[in-house]
């Protein structure tokens, strides 16, 4: 009887230990016969997002990538009619601009995607407005294009001499912003060290930005002439007088520090801190140029 009452005992705990394991092994050993999509949430909710959707549809027709700062391929044969998808797949927001002014995307922020159906037209011609030397064209072709002309395509893209101002102002902005910091490094450590030939350099740079900067300001403005109706009016106010006050500054500056050159001394503090209150001014000057330029 002892025997008998003690395995009564022990079956309960027994159905309660595998009551109590049975979720847990089926989580570690899910089933072998397949599981749909649809009740499968993870999946499902992947499956139908709409950016997963979008790329989706992409994949079936022309497609140009946008990618380190280029469009791939730099020439893509389509036929007219053709529907073209442009997919942005760099860090940076692009436009995709013709040349001839017959359509501009807006800004396509990264990870998104455009579309255009290739007109009748031998050759179309296209760049990035933000990054003039982003270029490519679509080209006309009465066959579809196979596989390995569309690879042979693409290459290394050509130089074009600038011509217009979006083209001219980055060179000239990339230009004096790098001046000015240089100088600014240059004259601390030839103080630091005293090497009269850092001050020497330091000199020179801010002579040479000082040069540079009022066709920076020509470009910029005339840049912005041509381009106010797609920039944020609020943006490019604070940025077109602060580039304009930047010419100013930048003279008085090459001035100031000549001076201070022919007695054949190193900078003093004053003009270090005037210097590096227009280094900060440089660099807000160049967000707000990145906000127009990149988007947010």
């Amino acid at each position: 009887m002892k025997q008998v009452s003690s395995s009564w005992c022990v079956r309960p705990l027994l159905w309660t230990m595998l009551a109590f394991m049975a979720p847990v092994s089926w989580a570690a050993h899910p089933p072998l016969f397949p599981t749909t999509v649809a009740n499968h949430p993870t999946i499902a909710a992947q499956q139908t997002t709409p950016q997963n959707a979008a790329k989706a549809g992409d994949s079936g027709g022309a497609q140009v990538v946008m990618k380190a700062m280029s469009f791939q391929p730099a020439a893509l044969n389509v036929r007219a009619g053709e529907t073209v998808v442009f997919r942005n797949e760099d860090i940076f927001a692009h436009t995709v601009t013709a040349d001839d002014g017959s359509f501009d995307s807006g800004l396509i922020q990264p990870g998104e995607s455009w579309k255009i159906t290739m007109p009748k037209t031998a050759s179309l011609a296209y760049h990035c407005r933000p990054h003039p030397n982003m270029k490519a064209k679509l080209v006309e072709q009465a066959e579809p294009a196979s596989a390995g002309k569309q690879a042979a395509s693409q290459g290394l893209p050509g130089f074009n001499p600038p011509s217009k101002p979006q083209e001219f102002h980055p060179i000239l902005v990339n230009f004096t912003a790098a001046l000015l910091p240089l100088a600014f490094l240059s004259d601390l450590l030839g103080r630091f060290f005293k090497r009269a030939s850092l001050n020497n350099a330091a000199a020179w740079m801010v002579l040479y930005a000082a040069a540079i900067t009022p066709l920076t300001g020509i470009a910029g403005w005339w840049w912005k002439s041509t381009l106010h109706g797609s920039l944020p009016p609020e943006i490019i106010a604070v940025h077109q007088w602060l580039g304009t006050a930047m010419v100013l500054v930048l003279i008085a500056l090459a001035a100031w520090r000549w001076k201070i050159q022919k007695r054949g001394k190193a900078p003093g503090a004053s003009y270090l801190i005037v210097t590096a209150i227009a280094v900060l001014a440089l660099i807000y000057q160049g967000s707000l140029g990145g906000l127009m330029v990149f988007g947010k």
